[in-house]
């Protein structure tokens, strides 16, 4: 037969043996910003709910903004974070009642990402992942680690916005 000539493919890229400095800063960034969050949450007291929120919403929101500018098209958390973040500043700001129903919103938009991503993914055995996403077998670990804690952590920001007012 011939071969199909109006489909132009593209070669397979092989999954790298390593990552380069940049996406091992990354992938460390994954667990040190997890750890960092999870550790204001367990040590703050009622009220810093909106200001921890507010710091790690920004955050990700950034790291989003850097993903798409770096070629990732399809990110959008800068877009759900963002709803988080602007939540978490409206209570910062005198708006409660407001900013809780928005944060609610925006921990909801994110968490419910994050699961969407790691129901599809979360079976894969890490191989699999590593070379669909062109990157090593410990940033697929490390990547599955990182949606998980997000997606409770997301949890905990909503029940906690929730139950503020």
């Amino acid at each position: 037969s011939l071969p199909n000539t109006h489909m132009a493919s593209k070669p397979e890229k092989p999954t790298p043996r390593t990552l380069t400095p940049v996406e091992q800063f990354m992938m460390a960034l994954m667990p040190g910003s997890q750890a960092a969050c999870w550790v204001a949450l367990a040590t703050a007291d009622s009220g810093s709910l909106p200001t921890i929120a507010l710091y790690t919403s920004s955050f990700y929101a950034a790291w989003a903004v850097r993903n798409y500018l770096s070629g990732n098209t399809r990110e959008r958390g800068m877009v759900t974070f963002g709803t988080l973040a602007a939540g978490a500043a409206l209570c910062n700001h005198g708006h409660p009642l407001w900013g809780a129903r928005v944060a609610v919103l925006g921990s909801a938009l994110v968490g419910g990402s994050c699961a969407l991503v790691l129901q599809r993914v979360a079976l894969w055995p890490s191989a699999k992942l590593a070379h669909v996403s062109r990157k090593t077998d410990v940033w697929a670990r490390v990547y599955k680690a990182h949606l998980a804690s997000l997606t409770l952590m997301m949890g905990c920001f909503a029940w906690g916005f929730a139950t503020a007012v």
